[in-house]
């Protein structure tokens, strides 16, 4: 499967679980709510892991052991912060119009500072659009 279909499809799955979230109420514990999330995606991981790997062993070699439990740590806590946006109130447009782009951004960022790649005449474009929407979209409520 390439790479690109998976990058088009996969955000529909976090705009679907970001909509459901505004369902909850504001005094449910978004630590609480994403205990449980978190424990059926780690069922859900190890299945999808079981059944497309030749390799059935859980084992995790130790050198990146902590690099899994950071990410983990990093998920959870993002998940979190969503969930709690929108406890708060946050319109779904408002909330991802300024989320994904700055996604983008971050992600950038990371590869320039972290990674040395190398950001593109398109790319610099595409972060100028996002400022420039997110600037108006903030500023124009």
């Amino acid at each position: 499967m390439n790479w690109q279909i998976i990058a088009i499809v996969a955000p529909v799955l976090f705009v679907t679980y970001q909509s459901l979230s505004k369902l909850f109420p504001k005094d449910l514990s978004p630590f609480l709510i994403n205990a449980y999330a978190s424990g059926v995606g780690a069922l859900v991981m190890i299945a999808l892991y079981l059944v497309t790997s030749s390799n059935k062993s859980l084992a995790l070699d130790s050198k990146y052991f902590s690099i899994a439990l950071a990410i983990g740590a990093l998920i959870s806590l993002g998940n979190a912060a969503i969930i709690r946006a929108y406890a708060l109130g946050a319109p779904q447009s408002g909330f991802t119009a300024l989320f994904y782009p700055l996604l983008i951004i971050y992600a950038l960022l990371i590869g320039l500072l972290f990674w040395h790649e190398k950001i593109n005449l398109y790319q610099s474009i595409g972060v100028a659009l996002s400022l420039g929407g997110m600037f108006l979209l903030t500023y124009f409520k």
